[in-house]
């Protein structure tokens, strides 16, 4: 879960949270899903890998405006594949559904090479957290 305050700067001439500025919001999420479990970009880099989006899907159901606060909150999705799937829902303060999203992240060698198996440290990873599918 990560919360966010709509600043100024993120809002259009319609003072609606412009679109674009949601797949930051889902960023911030990541980042801070990454923090808490140990999945940080520095150490998929680290370990030799990048880690792209190859898919992003936003459903918008209700704008956010400047100054409201609002909550990302990003669900895990375990695949015994070597890609992150992570599904997100942002609400406001009154907790109604503004956003669902959908985004997959495969991972590639520094030199852009797509692999097909979990690298070592995320299958560890997997392994630790007991993520994997049945």
């Amino acid at each position: 879960r990560k919360e966010i305050e709509i600043r100024f700067s993120e809002v259009d001439s319609m003072g609606v949270v412009w679109h674009g500025h949601y797949p930051l919001y889902l960023e911030d999420a990541r980042e801070a899903f990454g923090k808490e479990y140990g999945l940080e970009y520095q150490t998929i880099y680290g370990n030799g890998w990048f880690a792209p989006i190859v898919e992003l899907n936003l459903k918008y159901h209700k704008p956010l405006r400047h100054g409201q606060r609002a909550t990302v909150d990003i669900v895990y999705r375990p695949k015994p594949s070597a890609k992150l799937v992570f599904d997100y829902e942002i609400r406001d303060e009154a907790g109604e559904l503004c956003v669902e999203a959908h985004s997959v992240q495969v991972f590639t060698t520094v030199g852009g090479e797509l692999s097909w198996d979990n690298p070592g440290f995320y299958a560890k990873w997997k392994e630790r957290w007991m993520q994997t599918e049945p």
